[in-house]
């Protein structure tokens, strides 16, 4: 059975249909908006979460750079008093050595060569005058 709908009915039934179709799709564009926004706001947390993070990668990175140059130094340093010793100690043993060499040489020097010296006072009067 057919039923026979009027054609106010109908016109009002289409209406109708216009009307809840306006409401879904605008719901449905308030519902895409709304999930814009959210995953919007997720991602900017998202990035801040990593920017945080790496800031935080960075920092230590730096902390320990900071340690490796400081031991690094350190150890050029300890490096470098210890040549230092050594070359200090090395010059000191050269001087004792050399001090001792020179030493050595002059008191043979002074052996082979007799350094007393006899004073002869002449007789008063006497100038060294053949004359007399």
């Amino acid at each position: 059975m057919e039923t026979q709908i009027d054609p106010d009915t109908a016109a009002a039934m289409a209406i109708q249909a216009w009307w809840r179709g306006q409401l879904v799709r605008r719901a449905l564009l308030v519902a895409a908006s709304s999930a814009r926004r959210i995953q919007g706001w997720w991602r900017r947390v998202g990035s801040q979460r990593r920017e945080q993070q790496r800031l935080w990668v960075l920092a230590e990175y730096i902390k320990l750079e900071r340690a490796v140059v400081l031991l690094q130094a350190q150890v050029r340093a300890w490096v470098m008093r210890t040549e230092y010793k050594r070359c200090r100690e090395a010059a000191r043993t050269i001087q004792t050595c050399w001090r001792g060499y020179v030493q050595r040489r002059a008191s043979n020097c002074t052996k082979d060569v007799d350094l007393h010296i006899d004073i002869v006072l002449g007789v008063p009067g006497d100038c060294g005058d053949q004359n007399e």
